[in-house]
């Protein structure tokens, strides 16, 4: 297979260049489908290339798939380059391949990385630029996403395979009243006069009828069941190449002068993979994975892309909620080294502390980022893996004498509280009124944490969002500007800024609540406290735009 691959060795080439032109998922509001099923009921869609039932390009006949993708392809990679086309290929080149088509070409994409000697790799990989490298890691960004499980319901749905719960409360309603049922059938006809032997004829056209609907169902479930097999063993096998071609990139440019750009950008990767579905034996791949780079590259979390921990934070909060054991103890472990990393990398894990309650502040809150797909929040769940990270703080022989364990004590119960929060929340999820001054309550008890209480005040924004009342979101996201311009006026005055929140009394006489920051409560050089994004100037900026 080695052999082979090298002969396909230029296609990682080609697919780089056509990165630009290749479906991307979301942006035409097309799903990326099936391994035998894509957009465009198998025709293709308008843009793209054909293909067989078993997924594979179409061959054969002028104009068919494989022409259309060989034509493409030439036009995309060219000489190497994008550049030097005359116009003909320029209105080539704005034309985007389909789903079917991308999908085609990232599945031998990831087969020849797979197969391909990893010493041709390896010297491939020191000879590229920087610029390549990250367009390498777009592209094993994009297979992350084209390759998602779906799950056997999602399949079911897509086909109009299986009941949902609206049909079966219709059924059961239909067989309570007796509609459709073969008596009332009966009755039916000899209301209208039908002889007995032509009402025989006829039930037996029907009993016909229905058991060759039921058995095209059954042979349609089988199928079903025979593509989830199929999807999620390439799903898994996907992620797997995908792990070990990162694992790999990392190990063979350890000695890059561009190594800390790439680790961030792998560091991406890993965050693409935890938030969509995966497996349960890709998932504890990728988090060995990221467990390795965190403990190699402590620096990477800790000093550098410190929004990149809170996102990391976030989707290993979703996890610990799972209703799987396995995932959740692997995603606790993760926490747990994560935390242990952060204290001995600075006596102290309040960054951490910081990232995970204004993570888990955001999740029970129900706001999610826009394109990720996350598994429902159970808090009895995310309950058990707090107790696990106690258990493994307590059980830490190696941070015996130290006040680690209290420390993570104290943040399995600052959690806990916020659980509760959630449960209070959920009581009253339907009146909107309630449900906002419970918010603005919880969001006053953190006057001490600027990071939180910021959290809280977007949170009760995206609320008044959700329900029109425009009015009130711009008091919020005022409200979120005044704090973090008494930040940035803390920090630093600034001619060209607001002097402190009292800068929007005109606009919100409460906005002067802002004011209420501590000297204690500001110090993010020592504990990590507003460190994110929205505590700048283009912050700033952002909230009074939004407002």
């Amino acid at each position: 297979l080695a052999r082979v691959a090298s002969l396909y060795f230029p296609l990682l080439a080609i697919v780089m260049d056509a990165f630009p032109k290749l479906y991307k998922g979301g942006e035409t509001g097309t799903a990326w489908g099936t391994f035998n099923q894509y957009p465009g009921g198998g025709e293709g869609a308008a843009n793209g290339a054909g293909a067989g039932s078993n997924g594979k390009p179409a061959a054969g006949g002028t104009g068919d798939g494989s022409t259309a993708l060989a034509r493409r392809l030439a036009v995309l990679s060219g000489s190497g380059t994008l550049q030097g086309a005359n116009k003909g290929e320029k209105e080539e080149k704005e034309q985007l391949l389909s789903a079917e088509c991308t999908r085609n070409l990232l599945v031998c994409f990831l087969w020849t990385l797979k197969h391909v000697e990893p010493e041709l790799l390896a010297t491939w990989w020191q000879s590229m630029s920087l610029s390549r490298l990250m367009t390498l890691l777009d592209v094993l960004t994009l297979c992350v996403a084209c390759f998602e499980y779906r799950g056997i319901r999602a399949l079911q749905m897509a086909s109009g395979v299986g009941s949902t719960a609206s049909d079966v409360q219709t059924r059961l309603a239909e067989t309570i009243m007796g509609v459709g049922s073969a008596r009332a059938m009966m009755m039916k006809r000899r209301m209208m006069g039908d002889n007995i032997r032509d009402t025989g004829r006829r039930w037996g056209i029907t009993h016909r009828k229905e058991t060759t609907k039921s058995q095209q169902e059954n042979r349609a479930a089988a199928d079903i069941e025979l593509d989830a097999q199929v999807e999620a063993n390439l799903a898994t096998e996907c992620s797997m190449v995908v792990l070990d071609t990162l694992e790999n990139l990392v190990t063979t440019l350890q000695r890059n002068d561009s190594l800390h750009t790439l680790l961030a950008k792998v560091l991406t990767v890993l965050l693409q993979f935890l938030s969509h579905h995966q497996s349960t034996q890709a998932l504890a791949n990728i988090f060995a994975t990221q467990r390795a780079l965190i403990f190699k590259f402590p620096e990477l979390l800790f000093e550098e892309e410190i929004e990149q921990c809170g996102e990391l934070c976030t989707a290993l909060l979703r996890h610990c909620g799972s209703a799987l054991s396995s995932t959740r103890s692997q995603a606790s472990g993760s926490l747990y080294l994560l935390m242990r990393q952060n204290y001995e990398t600075a006596a102290s894990f309040a960054r951490i502390k910081v990232q995970v309650t204004v993570a888990l502040s955001t999740i029970v809150a129900g706001v999610q980022e826009h394109g990720h797909s996350h598994q429902p929040f159970n808090p009895q769940h995310l309950r058990r893996s707090l107790k696990t990270l106690i258990l493994y703080a307590s059980q830490d022989k190696s941070m015996t004498g130290t006040n680690f364990p209290e420390q993570v004590t104290d943040l399995a119960e600052n959690l806990n509280k916020i659980l509760v929060d959630t449960v209070k929340m959920n009581e009253c999820k339907e009146d909107l009124e309630m449900l906002v001054d419970l918010m603005h309550r919880i969001a006053n008890g953190y006057q001490d944490s600027p990071d939180l209480r910021l959290t809280w005040l977007q949170n009760m924004a995206g609320k008044h969002s959700e329900k029109q009342n425009n009015a009130e979101a711009a008091m919020c996201l005022i409200h979120a500007a005044g704090l973090v311009a008494e930040y940035l006026y803390f920090i630093e005055d600034c001619p060209h800024l607001p002097q402190g929140c009292v800068a929007f009394e005109h606009v919100s006489p409460n906005v002067l609540e802002e004011s209420a920051i501590s000297d204690e409560s500001i110090c993010p050089e020592e504990d990590g406290i507003c460190t994110g994004k929205l505590f700048s100037e283009s912050g700033l900026v952002g909230q009074i735009g939004r407002a």
